[in-house]
């Protein structure tokens, strides 16, 4: 080792970079998370402060999500400047998805649109979680729709109980 500071590189090289060079495609997301959270945010301030629901008021929810996703653009701009974002591997023949796993993705939209009202929210949102892993590349669809069906309970909960938001049933009678 020769005592400089490493690179950011998965090679393994312990060589300090000269200089690092602004990816602008990566910079571009960045950007891209950082317009959409203003958006959000500026949406929220719009809300008639009269306007509220069950728990909280109508903007705190819009106000939590921009504040997320100004903070990961930002993080994702401050990577995309100072040479990359850390830990993408360069080697596109072992990236998951094509058109295969955009086929999955969209089959699971169109599922979750066809059968929301027949099979529930959370059954029809994890159904839409597995289709999406199976897109990235997850061969564990039993494990994929458990955690699919985990994620999507709270969020139904939080709609119903604190917006006062009516979605389609948890499951229907019918199961």
């Amino acid at each position: 080792m020769c005592g400089c500071a490493p690179c950011w590189s998965r090679s393994g090289c312990f060589e300090m970079a000269t200089q690092r060079a602004v990816v602008p495609t990566q910079l571009a997301v960045g950007i891209g998370l950082i317009v959409i959270s203003v958006v959000l945010a500026i949406g929220a301030y719009r809300f008639p402060p009269e306007m509220g629901f069950v728990i909280l008021p109508a903007y705190v929810y819009p106000y939590v999500v921009a504040a997320f996703l100004g903070a990961v653009g930002l993080l994702l701009g401050y990577q995309a400047v100072s040479g990359g974002f850390r830990e993408l591997d360069n080697d596109t023949a072992t990236v998951p998805g094509g058109k295969t796993g955009a086929a999955w993705v969209t089959a699971g939209l169109v599922g979750v649109a066809v059968l929301i009202n027949l099979i529930g929210f959370v059954l029809a949102a994890g159904l839409l979680f597995t289709c999406s892993a199976r897109g990235f590349g997850s061969r564990h669809p039993l494990r994929d729709l458990a955690i699919g069906i985990a994620l999507t309970l709270p969020i139904y909960w939080l709609f119903n109980a604190g917006l006062g938001v009516s979605l389609p049933s948890l499951i229907n009678i019918w199961l």
